[in-house]
């Protein structure tokens, strides 16, 4: 075989070899394309609002579901502060309000038990039972401290209810996504031969 034959059977050879290779560097390049980490992350709302019975779990787990999908800019975190603000001061109240309803309904059995006498000394300005149980001038009674201590007990649990119903509905926009791409038209329109209105259109995209 003469020299050029041997040459012209090598250039085939040569350029399908490197044809081969670089086919192969592609489908590797294709094939190594990183994927979202988090594109079938399932976010799930009934656990929220499971964790929320613990307050301000849910609204943790939402925090980190939105952490977990690219480009999510709400955020959750800001919203437990709010719950324990809320409880710690329904709670205060209350249990202030609770007590001094005890030490008032303690006067006003001691008094009926011992005529003339006083169980505590603050409570003195309190000249009869009428005044420990309704008030008197700027001075709240055993009734005004019970409805306030009452008020505060369901304000607390509406809290506490409205943690949990939160965490619940915000656990649904986790991995909702409406794009940006929006559009909104109208134009004039006869609805029918002799009445004119006007059409409104938005799109989704």
């Amino acid at each position: 075989m003469a020299v050029d034959d041997v040459d012209m059977v090598k250039t085939p050879l040569i350029i399908i070899l490197l044809s081969m290779l670089s086919f192969s560097a592609l489908a590797d390049d294709t094939l190594n394309v990183p994927k979202d980490k988090w594109a079938d992350y399932e976010h799930k709302p009934k656990r929220a609002a499971l964790f929320s019975l613990f307050p301000g779990a849910g609204q943790i787990y939402n925090e980190i579901g939105y952490r977990r999908i690219p480009k999510k800019k709400h955020r959750a975190w800001w919203k437990v502060p709010i719950i324990y603000g809320g409880l710690g001061a329904c709670g205060y109240y209350y249990y202030q309000n609770l007590s001094q309803s005890l030490r008032f309904k303690e006067e006003i059995l001691y008094r009926r038990e011992n005529p003339g006498l006083f169980l505590y000394s603050d409570l003195v300005i309190y000249s009869n039972e009428s005044a420990l149980i309704n008030g008197t001038g700027n001075y709240l009674g055993f009734d005004q401290l019970a409805k306030r201590r009452d008020i505060f007990l369901f304000a607390s649990i509406a809290i506490y209810g409205l943690n949990i119903i939160e965490a619940y509905v915000d656990g649904h926009f986790v991995t909702f996504d409406v794009s940006q791409d929006l559009s909104f038209s109208w134009s004039p329109v006869m609805l029918d031969r002799y009445t004119p209105g006007v059409n409104f259109q938005l799109n989704f995209n």
